[in-house]
Parts: structure tokens; C-alpha cells; sequence
């Protein structure tokens, strides 16, 4: 008998991308959706009675409270102990669910306990094949004994020994494009600038300026964006504009630090 595992999401406002996901899961024992308290659709499209997926999904609402937080009570939740962990705007390949239920395929407990999935990423209808986009590896399927994710962006569960890999892969969404990209820089880069000022880095008007070229030039030349033609152009624009206005807030926090301990009265007075 096979070991059962559970597909976990965690949404906020995914009704765009979230029927995609769903039901490429539907091989899955549970599909565990911890929604954050969703204002579109993206519940109803949950719950819907006539989904594929219906007899296989449990919704649970609970407060957003940040990437990491979210993902450490779907672990603590989940029915079963093997986790697939999936986002919103990802959709599992059905060589990808092959490959887990053979791992899984077994009366034995499986000799690896964690596992890096190949998550295929697009631009604009067009799948990445250079870049610091490619190749991409995420922490994705593991036994959740003993896990717990770490840091509050680019969450990531910290494992007891290392992750094998999996190549049978996620698909990220096909249509994921500049707003996009824009969108989610501007949320990232506020908790990213916030983390490394509480860290006590600091940046300065040269690292502001430099970082958009710096970053343009290791994506484009040294990681070879050039190979995906006008769309790795593009993308070296947008993760050298992402890397400049993270320092740009990165100093805007520093300066309300320092304002803030001018503030503060002075021993002794």
C-alpha cells in the first residue's frame, strides 16, 4: 500500500490562477487550500460541489499572517505526513504525480525524506531556458516530520539532511508577465528592504545606483538571459530594476530608523 500525501496551497485572491492548479492535483490523497481570507473567487472556486477536485479538497480560512506562518500550519494540518507543496499559480505535470506515487509506491517508508521539484518558469508564453530563472529547484515534497519553513520571504522549509532532486516538474503560470513581476516586486522588496535593515545592513547612493546594472549584467551575461532572445532582455530589465529599488527602500528604512533614535530622549535628561 502506497503512502497517501496531501497537495498544500496556501491563497489570497488566486481566483485567475487557482481552478489550473486544482486540477492538476486531483491525483493527490488531500488537497489542503489554507486561504487567507480571499475577497474574489477564489473560495467558491474551491468549493464548488462540480469540480473534479471535490471530493479531495479542504478549505480552511485563516488571517493572513505572512508566507511563512501560512505554510507551517498547512504542515500542521495536513491529514497525511507526505506533503506536496504547490502555489496558486502552479500546476503539478502529470509526470510529476507519476514520479511522487512511485516514490510513495511502497510498504517501506522511502529512503529520502525530502525533495527539490523542478518548477518550469515562463515569460509571456514562453518557457525560460537561461537566466537566473533556470534552472529552478524548489523545496517542494517532503515528510513533514521535524520540518518548519524559515524566513518570512522566500520561505523555505529547513530540512534535516539534504533534498534529492526531482526533474519531473511544476509548471509556473504561462502568463506571467511584467505587471506581474511588478506587482510582486513592489509586496517583496518592502519585507526584503525590512529584514536586511533589522539585520543591520545598510546601503548607500553608489550600491543604489550600481545595483540595477550589477544585477542586469550577472542575469543577462553571466547566467546567459541573452539565450531566451527579447524575453531574457526583458526579464535582466526587470530583476535589475527589483535589485535597485529594494536598496532605494532598503535606505528609506535605514532613514526612518535613524529618525526614530534621534527621537528618543536622551539619557540623563
Amino acid at each position: 500500500m502506497s503512502h497517501p500525501v496531501t497537495a498544500a496551497i496556501i491563497t489570497l485572491n488566486e481566483e485567475l490562477s487557482i481552478a489550473r492548479c486544482l486540477g492538476s492535483l486531483t491525483w493527490a490523497d488531500e488537497i489542503l487550500v489554507v486561504d487567507g481570507g480571499s475577497k474574489d473567487a477564489t473560495r467558491s472556486i474551491c468549493e464548488s460541489k462540480t469540480a473534479p477536485w471535490a471530493d479531495k479538497i479542504r478549505v480552511i480560512t485563516r488571517e493572513w499572517t505572512g508566507f511563512r506562518d501560512q505554510r507551517n500550519f498547512c504542515l500542521r494540518e495536513a491529514r497525511h505526513d507526505w506533503i506536496l507543496v504547490v502555489d496558486a499559480d502552479e500546476a503539478c505535470s502529470p509526470e510529476l504525480a507519476a514520479k511522487i506515487r512511485e516514490i510513495l509506491n511502497s510498504t517501506q517508508e522511502p529512503a529520502n525524506r525530502a525533495y527539490k521539484v523542478r518548477r518550469i518558469e515562463y515569460f509571456l508564453g514562453k518557457q525560460i531556458t537561461a537566466g537566473i530563472w533556470n534552472p529552478s529547484y524548489q523545496d517542494r515534497f517532503f515528510h513533514r516530520k521535524g520540518v518548519q519553513y524559515v524566513n518570512e520571504i522566500h520561505e523555505y522549509p529547513r530540512f534535516a539532511a539534504l533534498p534529492s532532486l526531482i526533474h519531473e516538474p511544476l509548471h509556473h503560470a504561462p502568463d506571467f508577465g511584467p505587471e506581474k513581476f511588478l506587482y510582486k516586486m513592489n509586496k517583496y522588496t518592502t519585507i526584503e528592504a525590512r529584514d536586511r535593515v533589522s539585520q543591520g545592513m545598510r546601503t548607500n547612493p553608489f550600491r543604489m545606483f550600481f545595483a540595477f546594472f550589477a544585477m542586469f549584467w550577472k542575469n543577462y551575461f553571466y547566467y546567459g538571459a541573452y539565450q531566451d532572445g527579447i524575453h531574457g532582455f526583458t526579464i535582466s530589465i526587470l530583476e535589475g530594476i527589483s535589485r535597485a529599488v529594494r536598496h532605494v527602500k532598503i535606505w528609506q528604512f535605514q532613514q526612518e530608523a535613524t529618525l526614530k533614535t534621534a527621537s528618543l530622549p536622551r539619557e540623563g535628561n
